[in-house]
């Protein structure tokens, strides 16, 4: 796998963690809205926190190591540059 596509599969990878982070957040509010109807649901809603939280974590780290892969395809494709100043 070429570092440019491993970079697209974690920007994407982080997508999707991010879309499941607030999939998951929701069911922490409905879990836990439920008690104005009186029907809480607090399995739901924990389960709900607990995986939004792994969620993004993961995300976070996706997007962080992502963000090392776009730093390495900057450095290969920069011009080298001169230690002298030219004009000087």
């Amino acid at each position: 796998m070429t570092l440019e596509n491993r970079a697209v599969a974690k920007r994407l990878a982080c997508l999707f963690c991010s879309i499941g982070t607030i999939g998951s957040y929701s069911y922490l509010i409905g879990g836990a809205g439920g008690y104005l109807l009186g029907k809480g649901r607090p399995f739901v809603a924990l389960a709900g926190f607990v995986v939004g939280t792994v969620l993004a974590f993961v995300a976070i780290k996706f997007w962080r190591s992502y963000l090392e892969d776009v730093d390495a395809l900057n450095a290969r494709s920069a011009p080298p540059q001169d230690s002298e100043e030219e004009g000087a």
